[in-house]
């Protein structure tokens, strides 16, 4: 019962987390990612960017509004990472999503630091990241929520993400909405 307690609580601290990380604006030093031109989306604040249902918010180091594009890779284990293309305004992105050893069925999943720098670590952590498809940067969640289905192959994601490995709830970017791999 108290192992019980313990999830619900630090699921309520993680939702709070990522709460307090998506409403809060991004700082203006933070680094962004080499663009050559600002994507149109971009232009609008992430107070006002308002995306459709099927598709994930970014905002942070990107503002824009991005579809799931397919599945690169969706396994039927969550040891191993499902990895989803994103297709922004003007940016491509890959949503990678693991529970390497605590996945235990359709539920929410509090997002923390990584323990490890890596995916495919069977360390208990429920994992999401994001990497700009053309510059390999990648940014690790660090706080928030992920929602699996009862199909383990879509749900919901609220996550903050951090571009260094390990970071204590570094944010730079902020993704929010539906997922699928399929």
């Amino acid at each position: 019962m108290s192992r019980l307690i313990l999830v619900a609580a630090v699921a309520i601290i993680a939702i709070a987390l990522a709460l307090v990380v998506y409403v809060t604006p991004p700082k203006s030093n933070v680094a962004t990612a080499p663009r050559t031109t600002p994507s149109p989306s971009a232009a609008t604040s992430a107070a006002t960017l308002t995306c459709p249902p099927t598709e994930l918010k970014l905002t942070g180091a990107y503002e824009e509004c991005a579809s799931i594009d397919k599945g690169q890779s969706c396994p039927t284990s969550f040891d191993q990472p499902k990895v989803v293309l994103l297709r922004g305004t003007k940016d491509q992105f890959l949503l990678y999503i693991e529970l390497n050893g605590s996945y235990h069925g359709p539920g929410t999943y509090p997002l923390v630091p990584w323990p490890h720098p890596s995916l495919g670590v069977p360390d208990g952590v429920a994992k999401v990241a994001i990497r700009e498809y053309i510059s390999g940067r990648l940014w690790e969640s660090s706080a928030g929520s992920l929602t699996i289905d009862n199909l383990a192959n879509s749900g919901w994601v609220y996550a903050g993400l951090g571009a260094s490995p390990n970071s204590p709830v570094q944010v730079d970017l902020n993704i929010a909405g539906w997922w699928a791999c399929s």
